[in-house]
């Protein structure tokens, strides 16, 4: 399983409207690029809330759904369905991204949802805390922090609100053609398999 630990692999995003992502193939067509194609397509179009993590095995994936469902339900004033406005499109690690203007209202939701959620995730071993720090690189020492204590180095002042759309292995031509974005849902998703793509097994509108 190369760098993973076990399956299935569980996150939560925030998922685009039909629009933006009618947008997003349009540009990438226009440079002969296939969405579907490409590595990074295994994560579809969204913006990361909580990074794939692996169940703990105090609970069950019944378990997750049904607080999935109840932190919505107890927090029915928070809204994700703000216009959010395209700034550029950035070289963001390995893939290029769209990035987008953020708010503290935002912000304050999606850092709540991940500190909340991260109940459900394995504390790994030694060994396995080995084998995943393998998919990262050149991790700064607060970044290593984060990912010691959340099970990902890429929190807060390292995180940016972006939506990836390519692999670096591309290149993009972009005339600001996509202005805005606005997200339909968030979803807890579920992958597998190593390479399967990951799917919804519960959403929020």
């Amino acid at each position: 399983m190369d760098n993973y630990i076990q399956f299935p692999r569980y996150s939560i995003y925030l998922i685009p409207n039909l629009l933006f992502i009618d947008q997003v193939n349009d540009l990438l067509l226009k440079n002969n690029i296939k969405f579907d194609s490409q590595k990074l397509s295994k994560y579809g179009l969204h913006y990361t809330v909580k990074a794939p993590f692996y169940l703990s095995h105090l609970y069950s994936e019944e378990n997750l759904i049904k607080s999935f469902q109840d932190y919505f339900k107890s927090n029915q004033n928070v809204s994700y369905k703000d216009k959010f406005n395209i700034l550029s499109l950035k070289k963001h690690k390995n893939v290029f991204a769209l990035e987008l203007n953020t708010n503290d209202k935002f912000n304050f939701l999606c850092n709540d949802i991940m500190r909340y959620f991260d109940l459900f995730r394995k504390t790994l071993n030694q060994q396995e805390t080995q084998v995943d720090l393998k998919r990262f690189s050149n991790l700064s020492s607060l970044e290593m922090e984060y990912y010691l204590i959340w099970g990902y180095p890429y929190l807060f002042e390292f995180n940016t609100h972006h939506v990836s759309i390519a692999d670096m292995s591309n290149e993009i031509v972009y005339n600001d053609t996509i202005r805005s974005l606005e997200y339909s849902s968030i979803s807890l998703m579920k992958q597998d398999v190593v390479n399967g793509n990951f799917q919804t097994i519960c959403k929020i509108n």
